[in-house]
């Protein structure tokens, strides 16, 4: 049985402190990850706090997607966990998009490696529209 997985952690910030807070709206663009990476949606749980921030989480069949907000600090905390084929690197631009998060730490990482890793991160700047092309 081969138990290596794919782990992709983002630091979003900068981001759009209304979708941050906005419960409805990160389910759609969470769920919109998992099925543009062909993963299948088992169960679906987000809570809103008060008096602002999110925590939602997707469990996939091959693992989870999940993310914590800050919408006063403008940031973002998510995991994209899988056991399966697919690359949930594959995602991440459109889930900053989605954020309209200006910068992001990516923190990629071999789950069920029997080795010692290198885990690879990378600094992300996306454009702003505001600042012209």
């Amino acid at each position: 049985m081969n138990v290596e997985g794919k782990h992709v952690i983002i630091d979003a910030f900068e981001c759009d402190s209304f979708l941050l807070d906005n419960m409805t709206y990160l389910e759609q663009l969470l769920t919109k990850a998992a099925q543009d990476a062909d993963m299948e949606i088992l169960y679906s749980y987000f809570h809103q706090f008060n008096p602002q921030g999110i925590t939602g989480m997707l469990i996939l069949s091959t693992s989870h997607i999940s993310i914590h907000t800050w919408p006063e600090e403008g940031y973002a905390s998510l995991d994209f966990y899988t056991c399966g084929e697919q690359d949930p690197m594959d995602q991440v631009e459109s889930l900053l998009k989605g954020l309209s998060s200006k910068r992001a730490m990516i923190y990629s990482i071999s789950r069920g490696a029997k080795q010692l890793q290198l885990i690879s991160s990378k600094e992300m700047t996306l454009f702003d529209p505001s600042k012209g092309g």
